[in-house]
Formats: structure tokens, sequence, C-alpha cells
């Protein structure tokens, strides 16, 4: 259940962040409500799990804050509502290799198109496709 839901979250977002370059407020609003309440419902996780995977959102929003948005306020929110959802090590697994992908396809996209490094790509794509190779990982393995 919860990887459908984090799957869809993140598949209306990453349409979202692709084509207006944003997120909606009320939206991340709305998940945290839902991830929360889905938690304390089922209890598939420790209320510490949850609330260190929040934390893992907290910090890059302050770091979204001391650099300016050097990654967007949207894409830290989605790692609260991440981190409420999955708990912490997952939050930073997810984080991490979605940094990875951001990375390798930033590079391909800046090579193909001649673009700066510093060109800005929508970040949510990367952690879908991060999610899903690691939903099918623990499938398979």
């Amino acid at each position: 259940m919860v990887n459908g839901m984090v799957f869809t979250i993140l598949l209306i977002e990453t349409i979202s962040d692709i084509k207006s370059r944003s997120l909606s407020a009320l939206r991340i609003a709305i998940y945290m409500v839902a991830a929360i309440a889905l938690n304390l419902v089922f209890y598939y996780q420790s209320l510490w799990s949850m609330a260190g995977g929040m934390v893992v959102g907290g910090l890059m929003l302050l770091y979204a804050f001391i650099t300016k948005e050097g990654i967007g306020y949207g894409d830290a929110l989605m790692f609260v509502v991440l981190g409420a959802l999955v708990g912490l090590s997952q939050n930073i697994k997810i984080l991490f290799f979605s940094l990875l992908t951001a990375a390798v396809s930033g590079g391909i996209y800046a090579l193909i198109k001649h673009k700066s490094i510093k060109t800005q790509i929508p970040f949510i794509p990367c952690i879908l496709a991060t999610y899903m190779i690691m939903c099918i990982l623990e499938v398979v393995l």
C-alpha cells in the first residue's frame, strides 16, 4: 500500500514538475496529512523512524534556504512527505540515489543540449526513477 501511495504521489508531482517547474503546496499538505494518518492507522513503522525521515526533508529545506534554492523548496518538502511514508533509512537511500540519478541525467542533458552544468533540471522525475528502481530491486533480490 505504501509503495503504491509513494509511486502515485511521485508520478503526479513528476508531471507537475516537468510542466510547471513547481509543486502545489496544497497537494504537499494533503500528502503529508495522508502519510501521517496512514502510519497512525496501520503503524507500519515506528514514530521515531517517521520523524527521522521527516528530519531528512527538514535538513533539505534548511539547505534550500541557505543556498537560495540550490535545491527547490518543493523538492525538499517532497522529502518531508517521503520521510513520513518510508521512514529514515529508506528516505536517506532515496535521497542519495536520487542525487546520483540527477547528476548523471543532468550531465547527459548538458552534453546533448550543449548546456552548462549549472542548468536546472526537474528533480522529482529523478526521485521517481530512483524509487521505481529500488522497488524493482527489492522484488528481484
